[in-house]
């Protein structure tokens, strides 16, 4: 009886130790230091029971650049079905589009409109993650919009100095103007006006997210490897040293080694390029110089979206 009643003492004491253990479990599940599949059995109580969602994810792409979306679709619903993946075109890309999701996928997008960047760029500023594959974003032209904004601006300029001229009963040709317009013309504005038609190569202002610079793609006629280069990294583990993959196109980036970790290198002909880089720029950033569909490796594939996405 003295045994019963120390036990049933100790019943809150329990409870409560089980009640801190699940919400340590719901932390690290939630900010991605553990996935769910972790530990048996979480993944169904964590994503269906306690935050009664699963990860939204969106696949954006277009038709010109590096990647298959219709396959890396496919290959994602395969490794996990429970995501819900929407594919869409790049032209329907939107701030408010891009609100609902957890994880953005770029590929097949290498050109792109500073608008559609800047719209990306908001969005992992508000704790996006991402996922960019090859050469996407590394084409960008101005749109209709910029350039609107940009006449209007223009007009908006040359009538206030005009306006200034007369005030201080100046000539168009005085210094005051001539320095004034000088330095209007240094402006992006200005640029959208004069260079609408101009295609700026680079990540540009993604730069920063990527943690890498843009140089050239490739297109090879066989198929290159893969080295790992961190076999302890969540995304490479259990994998071979090196193996072939399926791609024959590939990126060539310069990462930034103080904003990056290379998990991969791409083995061509003696030569060797990033691969697979990561980077934290407000939520997580993995770049891919080839086309991960291709990357003919369930292991590494399964290990990506483990470690992106926790249901």
């Amino acid at each position: 009886m003295l045994f019963m009643a120390d036990a049933t003492k100790e019943i809150p004491h329990l409870l409560v130790l089980a009640v801190l253990i699940i919400v340590l479990l719901v932390a690290l599940t939630k900010f991605q230091w553990v996935h769910c599949t972790a530990i048996p059995g979480w993944c169904n109580i964590y994503c269906d029971q306690i935050i009664r969602s699963h990860t939204q994810v969106a696949l954006i792409y277009d038709d010109y650049g590096i990647g298959n979306e219709r396959i890396l679709e496919g290959s994602i619903r395969e490794a996990r079905p429970n995501i819900v993946l929407t594919p869409f075109q790049l032209k329907d890309l939107s701030s408010g589009l891009l609100k609902r999701y957890d994880l953005v996928i770029l590929t097949r997008a290498k050109n792109v409109t500073s608008r559609q960047t800047q719209v990306l760029f908001d969005y992992l500023n508000s704790g996006g993650s991402l996922v960019l594959v090859g050469d996407s974003a590394t084409e960008h032209t101005y749109d209709m919009y910029d350039i609107l904004l940009a006449t209007q601006a223009n007009q908006s300029f040359y009538d206030r100095l005009a306006r200034e001229l007369w005030a201080r009963n100046m000539t168009w040709t005085s210094a005051y103007a001539n320095q004034s317009i000088s330095e209007w013309k240094k402006t992006e504005q200005y640029d959208m006006l004069v260079n609408s038609s101009l295609v700026r190569t680079g990540f540009r202002k993604l730069t920063r997210v990527v943690g890498a610079a843009y140089n050239k793609t490739i297109e090879r006629r066989y198929f290159v490897n893969l080295s790992i280069a961190h076999p302890y990294h969540l995304i490479t583990k259990g994998l071979m040293k090196e193996f072939q993959t399926q791609a024959r196109e590939y990126a060539i980036v310069y990462p930034d080694p103080a904003s990056t970790e290379i998990l991969a290198f791409i083995e061509d002909n003696g030569e060797r390029y990033p691969g697979i880089i990561e980077t934290r720029y407000s939520g997580r950033v993995i770049y891919f110089s080839f086309p991960p569909e291709f990357v003919n490796s369930n292991t590494l594939f399964t290990n990506v979206w483990d470690y992106l996405v926790p249901c």
